[in-house]
């Protein structure tokens, strides 16, 4: 039952229940155990319909592919954050509701940006959220920018035509902004990582105090994230193959 929620919600009941051929009763029953038990809940105001909460996202850590996603860029990550002297992040899609982050590397700088591991933030208002979203199919875009977005600050953009406008230019340049659209004096730069497919599995980002985010940088902290995204990519690709 977690595995086609995974790959269709949200879903609902009548939905789910032709899937797996049961009786929307024995669904209903399972769909609140799991609920319980932390693995579902309601898809925001859609009380019918149902997707996976960010639990799988914590017990998935645990398994290979993330375990070994992280150790090929902490390195990297690292690096980049003795370059830029900035907090550098590593976030991966939970399910449709935003990136939850995987890892980090903190700033040495006094004033500094902190997301504790496992934090959640909308596709639509981060960098590296967007910076996924920019490299999904475009069914998994749909289903995110056809929902409420929240609009985090007041900068932020929630009309999705606006946003699919800006998923086109971070397609172009090969990275995401994110001009204190998460939350208020903090601003990011975001990078995918993609799969052999081309999607994005995961994504990199800068994220700094709005204070020290200059306009004039940004070409150059594209590129470095650009540069340490595609080594993560080809290492991560070649570990899998071992």
């Amino acid at each position: 039952m977690l595995e086609v929620v995974s790959e269709h919600q949200p879903i609902g009941v009548g939905e789910l229940a032709r899937m797996l051929k049961l009786p929307k009763s024995t669904v209903q029953r399972t769909l609140v155990s799991l609920a319980q038990a932390g693995w579902l809940e309601h898809a925001g105001s859609e009380r019918t319909r149902w997707e996976l909460t960010h639990h799988v996202w914590t017990i998935g850590q645990r398994a290979g592919k993330s375990t070994l996603l992280r150790d090929v860029a902490m390195p990297l990550m690292r690096e980049l954050g003795a370059t830029t002297a900035e907090a550098i992040h590593l976030a991966v899609p939970g399910g449709t509701q935003g990136v939850v982050t995987l890892d980090r590397v903190d700033s040495t700088q006094p004033v500094r940006v902190y997301n504790p591991l496992g934090a959640t933030f909308p596709f639509h208002s981060c960098a590296s959220g967007k910076a996924i979203l920019a490299f999904w199919p475009e069914q998994r875009v749909d289903d995110v920018l056809s929902r409420p977005l929240l609009k985090m600050t007041d900068r932020t953009t929630v009309d999705p035509e606006a946003l699919r406008l800006e998923l086109d230019e971070v397609r172009e340049r090969g990275y995401a902004l994110n001009t204190a659209e998460n939350r208020p004096g903090v601003c990011a730069i975001g990078c995918p990582i993609r799969g052999r497919d081309g999607y994005a599995v995961a994504s990199i980002s800068i994220s700094m105090p709005q204070d020290r985010y200059d306009w004039r940088h940004v070409p150059k902290w594209g590129e470095q994230l650009i540069a340490a995204a595609t080594k993560i990519e080809g290492a991560w690709m070649e570990s899998n193959a071992n």
